[in-house]
């Protein structure tokens, strides 16, 4: 994929393309970690012209750039500093990396072909026997320019690859539980079933909105599954928080359609 294979890149230019992944091209049978890298080169104005990835769970209805996603929840972005190392984010923009449009990305020189990697964790593309897949990431590459021409290439991005890998070795061992959580179909229209990963004595879960406003809530009790069906909601994105009773919970985004 490339700006233009021939010309400069033109002024008050915009231009993407979107890559889809879920269960019809990812088969992550085992692994709840997704990584996605690539090969780039890039010439554009320095903190100016540029480009950046953004991503969408609702099916394209909204959009985030990859770095405002660890806000999601139900999908833990990697931070560089992360316990993953090199196996986590490589050569990414950051916070600090801004476009003239105000959108974190990439811009400058690359000198030449560049190895960048982002990595998401717990991502529930397929799960194991007995829980469906969750729901469709959508990652759009997105390239921009202002209104000022600078004789510049742009953006060249090749060798687009998905992988998983097993995370359960020269990891730093987690101190704290963590309650697997997935919700099914999601998004959906009416009612879903809620997955837990084992029994559990006291579950409770409470519905927000994303302003963190409950709407409704519940006590399954003991179990380590249950349905959910707020069928007076009306269409969007909402917060499930699912507890143990013991102080122990799980946030998981869901789309009602």
């Amino acid at each position: 994929m490339v700006t233009d294979t021939s010309n400069v890149y033109p002024t008050n230019n915009y231009s993407s393309f979107d890559l889809y992944i879920g269960s019809f091209n990812s088969n992550f049978s085992s692994f709840y970690d997704l990584f996605i890298d690539f090969r780039q080169k890039f010439d554009s104005d320095t903190l100016r012209d540029g480009g950046y990835i953004s991503i969408s769970w609702d099916l394209g209805q909204s959009w985030m750039n990859i770095l405002d996603d660890t806000l999601s929840l139900q999908y833990f972005y990697i931070s560089p500093a992360s316990n993953f190392g090199w196996w986590g984010n490589t050569n990414l923009y950051s916070a600090s990396n801004t476009l003239f449009n105000g959108e974190k990305g990439f811009s400058g020189k690359s000198n030449g072909w560049v190895h960048s990697c982002m990595a998401w964790y717990d991502l529930p593309v397929k799960h194991p026997a007995g829980m469906a897949q969750d729901t469709t990431m959508i990652l759009r590459f997105n390239f921009i320019s202002d209104n000022i021409h600078n004789n510049r290439e742009g953006w060249m991005i090749d060798d687009i690859r998905i992988f998983s890998i097993d995370l359960g070795s020269g990891i730093n061992e987690k101190t704290t539980q963590v309650m697997q959580v997935h919700v099914t179909p999601n998004p959906f229209k009416t009612n879903a079933m809620v997955f837990l990963d084992q029994n559990y004595t006291n579950v409770e879960y409470q519905l927000m909105d994303m302003s963190g406003r409950i709407l409704s809530e519940g006590k399954p009790g003991k179990c380590n599954e249950f349905e959910i069906r707020p069928d007076h909601f009306s269409a969007g994105l909402y917060m499930l928080k699912v507890s143990n009773g013991t102080g122990l919970s799980t946030f998981r985004r869901i789309i009602l359609m």
